[in-house]
């Protein structure tokens, strides 16, 4: 692991003391996110302090603990169950709106049909609830514990 001439900085990115953000501390003095000025190595070599990060312990030192295969499957299923929600509520809208837009000018063209046009309205509210309960319902899925 390459250091600094002076041999007070790792090359490893270190978290900054005031915002958290990780940056090389070899290369600037301060923290691009706020200006907090570095910690130096030798802080860091004080007993009872955490030794700054490097690229052998920096999963170690950030994780909560081994990641599993088990772990990136759920994950995933997350990530997919979010997806399907959004997917599916514009799917049925899209849907639901396209027959709203159809029935709409059909009760235009019928100079105003009461019966159409209650249809029209039933239509699209129904169109609003049902895509919204199963958007919610696949987004509660992404919640897995």
């Amino acid at each position: 692991m390459a250091t600094k001439k002076s041999n007070v900085w790792n090359t490893a990115p270190v978290p900054c003391n005031q915002c958290g953000r990780f940056y090389r501390a070899d290369l600037i003095s301060k923290c691009p996110g706020c200006a907090a000025i570095s910690q130096s190595k030798a802080e860091f070599d004080k007993p009872n302090n955490v030794q700054p990060p490097t690229i052998s312990n920096f999963p170690a030192l950030y994780s909560s603990g081994e990641t599993t295969l088990e772990d990136l499957v759920r994950a995933q299923n997350r990530t997919t169950h979010a997806v399907r929600a959004f997917v599916r509520f514009l799917f049925i809208q899209l849907t639901g709106l396209t027959l709203v837009f159809f029935l709409w000018n059909l009760f235009l063209e019928t100079d105003g049909n009461g019966f159409v046009g209650f249809l029209v309205l039933v239509v699209w509210l129904g169109t609003v609830v049902w895509s919204s309960a199963a958007g919610w319902d696949e987004l509660n899925k992404s919640n897995i514990d």
